[in-house]
């Protein structure tokens, strides 16, 4: 069984950011899962272009509120606590937070990140680690 607190996390390479976001990575490959879980933080006024090309994900709001933009289609949705969004085919997506608190979600990411991981240039993280 595996138990984590997230307190013990802090500070270590699991504990990620960049501009616009944290990311706590609670379940990572090492973990031996074969799905990573985070508690991500969109910052108040990111505005986040995201593309995984490597990883499907699935985010599901705890706190604050935002928008996820599907640029294949262009279709703007509203993130709030209870909704999840999931990018499943690799969607090309923006994620903005224009409140003044951080917009929080559960991610859970396939196949498992390796814990340190940051947004590549095009938004996505590497397969290599």
């Amino acid at each position: 069984m595996i138990v984590t607190d997230r307190k013990e996390l802090e500070g270590t390479a699991r504990d990620a950011s960049g501009p616009g976001w944290t990311s706590m990575r609670l379940l990572v490959k090492s973990d031996g899962m074969g799905f990573s879980m985070t508690e991500t933080e969109v910052l108040p006024g990111a505005d986040l272009e995201l593309q995984y090309q490597h990883h499907i994900e699935a985010c599901y709001c705890i706190s604050g509120e935002g928008t996820v933009t599907d640029h294949a289609t262009e279709t703007e949705h509203r993130i709030a606590p209870g909704i999840l969004y999931a990018p499943d085919k690799h969607d090309r997506h923006r994620v903005r937070n224009d409140h003044d608190v951080p917009l929080r979600l559960i991610c859970v990411f396939s196949p498992a990140l390796q814990g340190d991981e940051v947004h590549d240039p095009d938004g996505g993280y590497s397969t290599e680690g």
